[in-house]
């Protein structure tokens, strides 16, 4: 990310916590990511700092490398062969 356009996405401005817990994010920001409602992300702290990522699936890096294992997987087109 060119500098301004890193700097204007950090100006924002501050965010604040609602009563239910909720925080919005910058649209600009999430635009930049390309982060869309409903994409699942993971929040944590680290050291004394909240710290909010893009959430990777532990099969991220395996979808795609063992033959058979997809996204997506119709088991029951796949029965037949397991005969």
């Amino acid at each position: 990310m060119e500098p301004t356009e890193w700097s204007r996405a950090r100006r924002a401005g501050p965010a604040r916590i609602s009563s239910k817990n909720q925080v919005t994010l910058p649209a600009a920001v999430l635009r930049k990511l390309g982060l869309r409602p409903g994409d699942p992300i993971d929040i944590v702290e680290e050291d004394g700092e909240i710290v909010i990522r893009r959430h990777r699936s532990r099969f991220d890096g395996v979808i795609g490398t063992i033959p058979g294992f997809t996204e997506a997987v119709d088991v029951e087109a796949s029965r037949d062969s397991w005969s």
